[in-house]
């Protein structure tokens, strides 16, 4: 009776608690004689932790760089260490990867053409066996997605297996998932490029669990795109050439700036890769935005490397939510931190670009017009002189 009134008593005193740690184990012992007592047992809180579902890398720096090749001393575009690695875990849990370029004149093939070029000059031979399976297949199937300002966005397929996407399921979606489709009217800071490109990817939702699968249900939702709130972008400073003559092109470009305003107006977070070494001898350098950086929830200065056996300071496990960097998924915001509605901020870049546009239109048609009235017809040259005659 009284090892059953002291098991009792540990019970309702571990009730009361709820979830906390008991920091004194001593205060719940109850001894009901000198020989026995109660065993304690401490009760924690389990929380879900949610891996990404898509992984961004907004913009070509923040997954390629310029390196110097030790035979021949050129510079050539390589892959930064350790992106191989993030993308095979990408493929390994079904996390979708995209690779956006808001370069002018850009496409999605010569995108895929910059990073295969980029893949077989990388120091890492295992990037080039896994190239296809990276972008093998057609868009459903492979890892990692191109997108430019250029593409037209399309709803993805329904399932994974093409047999089992019929016309009615694309016919659903298309109802369903609304594109913007502003082309370069929605580059950053607009929101609406990296929100379609988000949408235009299909991902299979993993159930609920731990980290690294553990306690993880089988996956009961259906196919859908990633969630901006479990969505991670990557971020690097612009490139800079000294050449002059390319200064308006830099300038009509969009800055990192803007693209830590997009992926923040989006509702996703944002890790900045920092530039800690520079070289005279490439062709390019890189240029850190110190407002840029504020705007960031991390700050890294490299992926790390591609060994999958050592501890990386990037991984999927290292940025899940909560993770390494933060705890609680975001929401979108401003730069000042106010929380906005991504369509408004669609709509105003949307409707100041297209002013600007119409302005720098009707101020040509206005020129010609004022150039037209200089002009002075011959009989108003005459009037003109009859008039002074008179005079």
């Amino acid at each position: 009776f009284a090892h059953l009134l002291a098991t009792s008593i540990v019970c309702l005193s571990s009730y009361a608690l709820g979830f906390q740690s008991i920091a004194n184990p001593a205060k719940l012992r109850y001894n009901a004689d000198s020989k026995a007592s109660a065993p304690i047992t401490n009760l924690h809180m389990v929380r879900n932790i949610d891996l990404p579902e898509a992984i961004v890398f907004y913009g070509i720096e923040s997954m390629m760089e310029y390196s110097i090749n030790g035979e021949d001393g050129e510079s050539s575009l390589m892959l930064r260490p350790g992106v191989v690695r993030l993308i095979n875990e990408c493929l390994d849990v079904g996390t979708a990867a995209l690779l956006l370029s808001e370069e002018s004149g850009a496409d999605e093939t010569s995108t895929k053409q910059l990073f295969q070029s980029a893949c077989e000059s990388s120091l890492d031979a295992t990037a080039v066996l896994n190239l296809q399976k990276i972008i093998g297949g057609d868009d459903n199937h492979q890892v990692l997605h191109f997108r430019t300002l250029d593409t037209h966005f399309v709803c993805p397929p329904a399932s994974d297996n093409d047999e089992e996407s019929s016309e009615d399921q694309s016919d659903e979606n298309d109802e369903t998932i609304a594109f913007y489709n502003l082309q370069s009217n929605g580059k950053s800071p607009s929101p609406a490029f990296l929100l379609d490109s988000l949408r235009s990817v299909n991902i299979d939702p993993r159930g609920f669990g731990g980290s690294s699968g553990f306690g993880r249900g089988q996956w009961v939702e259906p196919r859908r795109s990633p969630m901006t709130a479990r969505t991670v972008v990557f971020i690097a400073g612009d490139w800079v050439t000294d050449n002059s003559s390319e200064e308006v092109e830099v300038e009509e470009r969009s800055t990192v700036k803007d693209r830590c305003a997009a992926a923040r107006a989006a509702g996703c977070r944002v890790i900045y890769l920092e530039n800690l070494s520079s070289d005279e001898n490439l062709p390019v350098s890189i240029e850190d935005d110190e407002d840029a950086i504020s705007l960031c929830d991390a700050v890294i200065d490299s992926f790390g490397n591609d060994n999958t056996r050592e501890i990386q300071p990037v991984s999927l496990d290292a940025i899940s939510t909560p993770g390494d960097y933060w705890l609680n998924p975001p929401n979108p915001r401003d730069d000042m931190g106010n929380g906005v509605a991504a369509d408004e901020i669609v709509e105003y870049f949307r409707s100041e670009r297209e002013m600007e546009d119409a302005m720098s239109d009707s101020a040509c048609v206005v020129d010609d017009v004022d150039a037209a009235d200089e002009e002075i017809s011959e009989d108003e040259m005459a009037a003109i002189l009859a008039d002074l005659d008179a005079l």
